[in-house]
């Protein structure tokens, strides 16, 4: 037994000094072609050796090469595998960093981004730092999915993915990026995102914004009385301003408020252009008589200066420049707006009625008139009616006029009358000329469907709905919410009762908090209240606009509209929100209506 025993620790001591032989050999050729980049041939010698269990450098080193090898030879999939085996057969032998890195390189090569960054990142070595930024930015250049990217960034939060991202929503047209997505990762990450239109490079921000108002502030004419009117309204939108400047101040948003009058017209104006004095203005805020409008307008284009007109919705002065906005939405847009509603809503009589107060209405009037007959509307009546004859409206719907009464009714009384003479009555004549007419409404009951009122003064508005509350059959109406700012003589029970519709038009709700906030404060400076109006400016507007405006110049630049393009809707600060993302006129429009006396969103029912 001692004999067989040892003649096996022979045999086995010969066997092993043979594979050991044999494990050197390999690793000897494998290495020699490996050193002539011969992977090919080199794969083949170290591949045997990777299947071995034993612990030494060469069965080791002989598994790493393979994997070099391997990728070398173009089996990526081949060399990924075999160096994770080495990562997991051999968890401590100290070649972590050039495992890994090889590993995120194969990944980045396929195109997978998470497993690149994966590995890249277990990477520890700070000298390939810069390599492995290289790789990162090249498996991101073959990503442009959004969806990929976002869930990419919410697994590897890292700077490269988030510039990547905004890099790629950037690409998108202006009216589908999503800048409360570029703005969390500029918030998050370490990311200088800047942000351009097609005529805009760049939107500097700066410590103080210069803002003009540009008023008649001392208006001149022909009547003392309009003289004073248009003092008092463009007084109370310098305080409105005012205010708004002190409420940013305490925001920290610093605005220098210039005051521009331009009672003198043209003139006056032409002298400031020349004179370069205008120049350092950020942003306009007016004017609103139509010399200033012209000469401020084509200003603002050739110095690309925003500019705001707070009272009209005439979209001329939008044409071919991009720095001027309208407040209030647009003639056009109301327009399409309130045939959208009435052409899905008020279909059960398809006869209107369109009143509007002279040009300046005029393309709302006539739009809407088209856009409703596109869809079998039919438009009767279509009639300009001026402010100060308003009551035309209301006579209009509840003026009578005599027709003769029905033919077979007529027959009936005169053979009755007939009858009765030839019996021999002497009192046979019982209808006289009268009888056989009747009074009548001159618009018949039930042959108008809708009156649209195309025009924001309260007068026209009010005439109508009087007019509507008269009759015996069911009119429906629409017009602009603007009619609601105004201090109004008909109730709200009585908006109610009629069923009106109003297109949401810079509305404001009075009975909001940030409406008292503004209110208290006004009156605590001026020792008078804030005048609500429709059509003249009032405190409300200027407010408004100097605070929304104001914050929006701080947020992103003099070139606020880089901000307004991207964003769906932003806050208003007494009116709910403000929409140009696609136009630079207001388009945020719910379609309001009066319901236990507050005033609701349609959709809010």
């Amino acid at each position: 037994m001692q004999r067989i025993s040892l003649i096996i620790l022979l045999v086995v001591c010969s066997l092993s000094a043979a594979v050991g032989q044999n494990i050197k050999q390999l690793f000897d050729e494998g290495k020699a072609l490996f050193d002539e980049e011969k992977y090919a041939l080199a794969y083949s010698k170290f591949e045997p050796l990777t299947a071995l269990n034993q612990e030494n450098d060469m069965v080791r080193y002989a598994a790493f090469y393979y994997a070099i090898s391997a990728y070398h030879s173009g089996d990526k999939v081949v060399a990924k595998n075999a160096f994770k085996q080495v990562l997991s057969k051999y968890p401590n032998w100290g070649v972590e960093n050039e495992v890994n890195y090889w590993i995120g390189l194969i990944a980045v090569e396929q195109g997978q981004a998470d497993e690149a960054f994966d590995y890249l990142n277990a990477v520890s070595d700070t000298t390939l730092k810069g390599s492995i930024k290289v790789l990162k930015e090249g498996v991101l250049d073959s990503i442009s999915n959004l969806n990929e990217l976002k869930m990419l960034l919410s697994d590897h939060p890292e700077n490269i993915i988030a510039s990547r991202l905004a890099s790629e929503i950037l690409k998108l047209d202006v009216e589908n990026q999503d800048l409360d997505l570029i703005e969390e990762l500029q918030e998050n990450y370490d990311l200088e995102i800047s942000l351009t239109l097609d005529d805009i490079a760049f939107s500097p921000k700066k410590e103080v914004y210069n803002v003009g108002l540009f008023l008649p502030f001392a208006y001149r004419n022909d009547s003392a009385r309009i003289a004073q009117l248009q003092s008092n309204w463009t007084t109370r939108m310098y305080y409105g301003a005012l205010i708004g400047v002190e409420k940013l101040a305490e925001e920290g948003i610093n605005i220098n408020l210039v005051t521009i009058d331009t009672r003198d017209g043209q003139s006056r104006l032409e002298e400031m252009v020349a004179s370069g004095e205008l120049d350092s203005l950020d942003f306009i805020i007016g004017p609103v008589t139509q010399g200033a409008v012209e000469l401020m307008t084509q200003f603002s284009k050739e110095k690309k200066i925003n500019m705001i007109n707070p009272l009209s919705s005439n979209s001329e002065i939008l044409v071919e420049n991009p720095y001027a906005f309208l407040y209030y939405p647009g003639n056009e847009s109301l327009a399409i707006r309130s045939a959208e509603y009435v052409t899905q809503n008020f279909t059960r009589n398809k006869n209107a009625a369109v009143f509007y107060s002279g040009a300046a209405d005029y393309e709302r009037a006539l739009l809407y008139k088209e856009l409703i007959e596109k869809d079998s509307f039919n438009v009767p009546i279509m009639m300009r009616v001026a402010p100060d004859q308003s009551v035309m409206i209301q006579q209009l719907f509840v003026e009578e006029e005599e027709v003769d009464k029905d033919s077979l009714v007529v027959a009936e009384m005169l053979a009755e009358m007939d009858s009765l003479r030839e019996s021999g009555e002497a009192e046979w004549e019982l209808y006289s000329e009268r009888d056989f007419v009747k009074d009548t409404l001159k618009i018949l009951p039930d042959s108008i469907g809708h009156v649209f009122i195309a025009s924001d003064f309260s007068a026209l508005s009010t005439s109508a709905l009087s007019g509507i509350a008269a009759r015996p059959d069911t009119i429906e109406f629409i017009s602009s919410s603007r009619f609601l700012a105004a201090e109004q003589s008909l109730s709200f029970d009585q908006l109610e009762q009629l069923n009106a519709v109003f297109v949401g038009s810079n509305f404001i709700d009075y009975s909001s908090p940030e409406v008292a906030e503004f209110r208290q404060k006004y009156v605590n400076r001026f020792m008078i209240g804030p005048v609500k109006e429709e059509r003249l400016g009032d405190a409300y507007i200027s407010y408004d606009i100097v605070v929304s405006f104001g914050r929006l110049l701080d947020q992103y630049g003099k070139y606020f509209q880089v901000g307004l393009r991207r964003k769906e809707e932003v806050e208003g600060e007494l009116t709910e929100k403000l929409r140009y993302k696609l136009s630079n006129d207001n388009r945020f429009m719910p379609f309001l209506r009066v319901r236990n006396a507050q005033i609701i969103k349609v959709e809010d029912q």
